[in-house]
């Protein structure tokens, strides 16, 4: 470091602390390097501390006031824990480089990209708003935990999340109500960037800077909304979601302005704008599309499907929650999850929920957990026997058939395969043995086999032998807690299974199954290999025989 210039500095930091110069390629600017972690898991802080000729000009990949340099995203590179001083020359180059890069002007489009990181000042606010949404909002106070404070969330006037409002009262009682503050919604089509220029700070420059995206006439509706002296103001864009919280002076806390004159307050505000101080705050997405699209990347999620899933069991359980996760039961689709069996402390073990569901019915409680957890999440759960309502399922997009139960398996697939073309396509999953693998089949048409073409004869072999002959499946009796016959596997087999079964689901919706029949082998002494495929249909197919 000394080579380089830099000084250590032995009252700014515990660990290792250098200030130093940067004066390469036209750059000149004074930066500082601590060293907290000489593992270099995590790599060092580099900060901004003055920037010369450039003194003022907004630079991108700045985070926070203090000027820390964002150069490499964390665990984006390996560093070498055994080169210390040459894995800090290294971070000191890439820090240069993307400085100066911004000092030039190079990276304005890498400023627009991060620009709600420069916004903000204050901790997030989530924020659950329809793409085209643009009336007036509501920030809610929402108490996410039993001991941290509330949560600020940004919804539609009187449309909080069910999720959020059921985690509120479950935190601060069951009569307990989010309290709310408007806020003046204002969306536009366009990025928001300064420009060079300096974020507002007062009334005076955030009225500068509304003006310069066309939307300054939003400023005194959003004065004249509110009560107290907090008033608030969410610009929506194409790359970030930007609120302001006007800060009134408490001069004006006072009847004659806050009730009698209210109307004339935004005028009396903006005649002394530099008086009025504004927290800037970070809007972070939680809405359906946001939180149900962005892991899937070009594919499709499963909004607007109307999935049923049979069995909320060691399988269906998991699957249920996955579904959510992957958009089921948002933007108009529903997930019904049917079940008509308790859940009993010997499910705990390889099941979803936990002891505070013991004794509910295995549908109700899986609806009831992923509400809790997922915001925007329609989902309805049936407590009866599924083969009762055959004909209530005409409407879905899709079955799943998750009780990994034969006999169901075969009675209900011979309805389906009947009911063709006016029944939905079914997925079947099961797990094989002793958890010995896990299988998916997908019915979707005459083309394909149905779930009994895979072993047309009940005393037969199956078409593909998964499991081994030497290795029968174990079953084992439970007297003591009235389970009868089980059979044991590990909870990791279930979630295998599930994310096979979800694997074949995204596959479907996005109009490429390519494999309608997968095969996850999960122990390789007790099971054979079985490519994925297509499975034609059998001849000999009782089912497909009786249509």
């Amino acid at each position: 470091m000394k080579q380089e210039g830099f000084k250590k500095d032995w009252s700014e930091s515990a660990h290792p602390y250098y200030i130093g110069r940067i004066e390469r390629h036209g750059l000149e600017a004074v930066v500082s390097i601590e060293i907290p972690d000489f593992d270099f898991v995590d790599p060092p802080v580099i900060k901004l501390l003055s920037r010369g000729k450039a003194e003022g000009k907004r630079t991108p990949h700045l985070i926070g006031p203090d000027g820390m340099v964002c150069y490499v995203a964390r665990n984006a590179m390996v560093f070498d824990r055994y080169d210390p001083g040459g894995t800090v020359l290294q971070c000191l180059q890439m820090a240069e480089k993307v400085l100066g890069d911004g000092l030039r002007g190079r990276s304005d489009l890498d400023y627009v990209d991060e620009f709600s990181e420069y916004w903000a000042d204050y901790p997030a606010i989530l924020v659950d708003l329809p793409s085209d949404f643009h009336r007036d909002g509501e920030i809610f106070d929402v108490a996410l935990s039993r001991t941290a404070r509330d949560t600020l969330v940004l919804a539609a006037k009187d449309d909080l999340a069910p999720s959020l409002v059921a985690m509120h009262k479950a935190n601060r009682g069951i009569k307990a109500v989010p309290s709310t503050t408007p806020c003046r919604i204002v969306r536009i089509d366009r990025d928001l960037s300064a420009n060079g220029a300096a974020l507002p700070r007062n009334l005076r420059s955030l009225a500068g800077f509304l003006d310069k995206f066309g939307v300054l006439s939003e400023l005194e509706p959003a004065l004249q909304t509110g009560t107290g002296l907090a008033r608030w103001i969410a610009i929506c864009a194409r790359n970030a979601t930007c609120i302001a919280e006007i800060q009134i002076p408490k001069f004006f806390d006072r009847p004659e302005f806050m009730k009698s004159r209210k109307t004339a307050l935004p005028r009396l505000l903006l005649d002394r704008p530099e008086d009025v101080t504004i927290k800037r705050y970070l809007g972070a997405p939680i809405d359906e599309h946001f939180l149900y699209q962005r892991n899937l990347g070009a594919a499709h999620s499963l909004a607007r499907k109307n999935i049923v899933l049979i069995g909320c069991g060691t399988i269906g359980s998991f699957l249920s929650y996955n579904l959510a996760q992957s958009g089921a039961g948002t933007l108009g689709g529903c997930l019904t999850l049917i079940d008509l069996d308790r859940l009993s402390p010997s499910n705990l073990g390889r099941h979803l929920l936990g002891m505070a569901f013991l004794g509910r019915n295995k549908a109700e409680g899986c609806a009831e957990y992923i509400r809790g957890q997922l915001p925007r999440i329609v989902v309805e759960s049936r407590p009866l026997d599924a083969r009762a309502i055959l004909r209530t399922y005409s409407g879905a997009d899709l079955i799943i058939d998750a009780t990994g139960e034969e006999p169901f398996s075969i009675a209900f697939n011979h309805h389906a395969v009947a009911e063709r073309p006016n029944f939905p396509p079914v997925l079947y999953t099961w797990i094989v043995g002793n958890g010995g693998a896990a299988q998916a089949l997908l019915c979707d048409g005459p083309d394909y086999a149905c779930f009994k073409c895979q072993k047309p004869k009940l005393s037969g072999e199956p078409r593909y032998r998964v499991i081994r002959p030497a290795a029968d499946n174990e079953l084992r009796r439970n007297p003591a807690c009235g389970d009868g016959l089980y059979a044991p596997f590990p909870v990791s087999a279930s979630i295998s299974c599930a994310a096979l079964a979800l694997d074949l689901v995204l596959a479907w919706n996005n109009g490429d199954p390519r494999h309608r029949f997968r095969t996850h082998v999960l122990d390789r002494d007790r099971s054979f290999t079985v490519k994925d495929m297509n499975l034609t249909t059998a001849p000999e197919c009782p089912a497909c025989q009786v249509r």
